[in-house]
């Protein structure tokens, strides 16, 4: 079968190698997969990971393609350069709102007719709306239309969480069938090994202590800011039973963060690491916090780091209250890479059966 995968960004997302690099690989293991990228400026130049197998076509994303007219443009832009792999691609699959509208106005233009499946990842809409900027309402109704044009023309819907599910189908009473898919982890990185797990806690000499991580990005909406604090709360009631892992790609704002804030750094290891060496480290703690707002967007999010916290055997804390208390944790199931490439490999075939039959019709 021939899987064409197109991404709503390339390098510059921050999850592109652990969902989409990651499900391109699985699925390249069985079918023929290329992976169209859209990208930014800096991202055209750069090369595919070393490790990939499926093929990659890279093309520059307009800036604000999730406003309709814009999106339009660069579909009609694009078709010639992109009509041949879309007349011998079997599926279409699609990460978020941008790629989802993006093909259907592509396969509209061509006159092709291939089934799509909108892999939804989140509110967009909602998102938007929070960064308060002059645009942000003007955006945000511009999301809305094309959610709207996707939820209307796509043939399969993908989620990642039940709530989300709930609540797009409780708003548009959409007609096709869906499937939940939780964020995906790379198992061959993140799995719960007690060699991996001595070797840190030995370096760090923790002993019996209760080790915490954070493995995240210092967005305010992450909540680091509070974790740190409450950490050192907990630190200085009792410096001998709690030791803090802070993974973060901005590790210098942590140690401004701390240093403003008179936060000693006794019990605590910060770093910045290559995506391969956080398993090694996430193996050394017993707890991942993730601490998010109260909001829609989290409401039905599924977080890449809940599910590699849990890769890698660790309890989920996602309420600052149980720092250092460890009576209640997040009750959240992980799901295997191995089963999700299954089922949706089966969601892919009878795609294509139900699309060959009604085309012989």
């Amino acid at each position: 079968m021939n899987i064409l995968y197109i991404s709503d960004s390339y390098l510059s997302l921050s999850v592109f190698k652990s969902q989409v690099h990651t499900i391109c690989n699985y699925h390249s293991k069985k079918h023929n997969v290329t992976l169209l990228a859209l990208c930014n400026i800096h991202d055209i130049k750069q090369e595919k990971p070393k490790d990939a197998l499926y093929e990659l076509i890279k093309l520059y994303r307009y800036p604000k393609m999730f406003i309709p007219i814009i999106n339009r443009l660069r579909a009609f832009s694009s078709k010639n350069i992109l009509n041949k792999i879309l007349n011998s691609s079997d599926i279409i699959h699609c990460r978020g709102h941008v790629s989802s509208a993006f093909a259907i106005n592509l396969l509209k233009m061509l006159k092709i007719d291939k089934p799509i499946i909108a892999d939804i990842r989140g509110v967009i809409g909602e998102e938007l709306l929070n960064r308060e900027t002059l645009l942000s309402k003007f955006y945000y109704t511009q999301t809305k239309i094309i959610e709207r044009y996707v939820f209307k023309y796509c043939d399969y819907l993908f989620f990642v969480s039940h709530n989300m599910q709930k609540y797009y189908m409780d708003k548009y009473g959409f007609k096709q069938h869906s499937a939940v898919f939780p964020t995906i982890v790379d198992e061959e990185l993140f799995y719960a090994s007690s060699e991996k797990r001595n070797i840190i806690r030995e370096r760090f000499k923790i002993s019996e202590r209760l080790c915490y991580v954070y493995a995240g990005g210092v967005d305010y909406w992450q909540n680091l800011d509070k974790i740190l604090l409450k950490f050192d709360k907990i630190n200085k009631e009792n410096k001998t039973k709690f030791f803090f892992i802070v993974l973060t790609n901005n590790k210098q704002w942590v140690f401004d963060f701390c240093h403003k804030n008179s936060i000693k750094l006794d019990n605590f290891y910060i770093d910045s690491l290559p995506y391969d060496k956080v398993p090694l480290y996430l193996n050394a703690a017993d707890f991942g916090v993730i601490i998010r707002n109260d909001d829609l967007i989290n409401f039905v999010a599924s977080p890449t780091k809940i599910n590699e916290y849990l890769a890698c055997g660790l309890k989920i804390i996602n309420d600052l209250d149980q720092i250092g208390v460890n009576q209640k944790f997040l009750n959240v199931e992980y799901r295997d890479i191995e089963s999700i490439i299954s089922e949706q490999d089966s969601i892919y075939s009878a795609l294509l059966i139900d699309k060959t039959t009604e085309i012989k019709k």
